[in-house]
């Protein structure tokens, strides 16, 4: 959430108020992101999003007890660690030692909140692009050449390359404070 601190301070106010559409902010704000990094730890979608949203019914249980953004996304993150780390001892007694440290562990942790939050990021900066460039990157993103893509939005393969070239641009200024993901995000989309 890019935006100047006075209205993060709006938002947390409207928050810790009980303002549900402050709350359906966050919750779209936060939800991908966060089952993303729960799928990591659980390798299944459908358990991952139901323990997302148990870590936001845990929030709003206690949103009047957070009065920062930052303690807000640390708080969800923990969460959602913490109950996929139960489910996984609760699901698989047999999960060897080794792997159930390395998970535990805060680097493991740390690594994991970064990579989903570039994932946030980045998947925020695409839904800001004009459908055709969405569309075009979305199939992208799926693994299709620009032949495929061309077929699939009947238009041209030029006209596939101009769209990439074009969000390329585009995604490059709106990510420029987070340079450091570009060329990671941008090696899978045009290799």
């Amino acid at each position: 959430m890019r935006v100047i601190k006075k209205d993060i301070d709006i938002f947390i106010d409207q928050l810790q108020k009980g303002d549900e559409g402050a709350f359906r902010v966050l919750f779209d704000e936060f939800y991908t992101a966060l089952c993303l990094f729960a799928e990591r730890f659980l390798g299944e979608r459908e358990s991952a999003a139901d323990v997302v949203q148990e870590a936001f019914l845990k929030y709003w249980d206690r949103h009047t007890d957070f009065d920062n953004y930052y303690k807000i996304k640390s708080f969800l993150y923990v969460v959602v660690r913490h109950d996929c780390l139960n489910l996984l001892r609760n699901k698989r007694e047999d999960l060897p030692v080794t792997e159930d440290i390395a998970m535990d562990s805060d680097e493991f942790f740390q690594n994991q909140v970064m990579e989903e939050e570039a994932y946030r990021v980045f998947y925020r900066a695409i839904e800001h692009l004009p459908p055709q460039m969405r569309n075009v990157i979305n199939y992208a993103l799926e693994g299709l050449k620009n032949a495929d893509i061309a077929q699939k939005m009947g238009v041209s393969e030029n006209a596939v390359h101009a769209y990439k070239k074009e969000a390329y641009k585009r995604l490059k200024e709106s990510m420029k404070d987070y340079y450091y993901l570009l060329d990671i995000f941008f090696l899978y989309l045009f290799l």
